[in-house]
């Protein structure tokens, strides 16, 4: 009998040791972080060379009725830099699934994914109501985009454990994954923004 005991004792020791091991392994490298710190801020520097020189009324022209302004634009992406957090701290919340991320969807997936000219419909939620003013909404998209990437840079917790439940099992994305679509999304806008500073009738500063 003592002799089981002695056994059991051992395989359960064995058992905690590799369990905290393997708890303790860490998917998300510091070359993540680098890659989502260096994009995020690539973005956010773009934006700000693309819009802190405009005047009122080139921030609010139109291409026609049915097109935002780059005001407009700038609100979006605001808007998402807040909604992007929630998500990712309600994620935070639930227990780690590591072992979704053998299934995981490559970050180049999400990249193409934003990179496809065809149109996008935006969520209520992050629709535009133009109500601010001009550099205003510089000031809101750039609040928002210093809170994450400090989050970023400052997380201890692993951003390839914890996933989102938006899409169903087959589509649920990592924080990580999350954040690789939000500088993608910035660099769709971006090109939406050099379009109507292009655009017929734009206002000369």
């Amino acid at each position: 009998m003592r002799y089981a005991l002695l056994i059991l004792t051992a395989l359960f020791l064995s058992f905690s040791f590799n369990y905290a091991y393997s708890q303790s392994k860490t998917l998300w490298t510091a070359a993540d972080r680098r890659f989502l710190v260096e994009n995020l801020e690539r973005t956010k520097q773009e934006i700000i060379k693309q819009t802190q020189h405009l005047t009122p009324v080139q921030w609010s022209f139109k291409e026609d009725s049915s097109k935002w302004s780059i005001a407009q634009v700038l609100e979006h992406l605001g808007l998402y830099e807040r909604i992007f957090a929630q998500e990712a701290d309600i994620m935070l919340s639930s227990k780690p699934e590591p072992e979704l991320d053998s299934v995981a969807l490559p970050d180049t997936t999400y990249i193409n994914w934003m990179n496809d000219p065809s149109p996008h419909k935006a969520e209520w939620n992050a629709e535009p109501l133009g109500l601010m003013k001009g550099k205003d909404n510089l000031t809101f998209f750039l609040f928002g985009r210093d809170h994450i990437i400090r989050f970023i840079k400052n997380t201890t917790y692993d951003l390839k454990s914890h996933y989102t439940y938006r899409w169903g099992d087959e589509k649920r994305r990592s924080i990580h994954a999350l954040m690789v679509v939000h500088f993608g999304h910035t660099d769709r806008h971006l090109k939406q923004v050099l379009s109507i500073k292009q655009a017929k009738g734009f206002p000369k500063s």
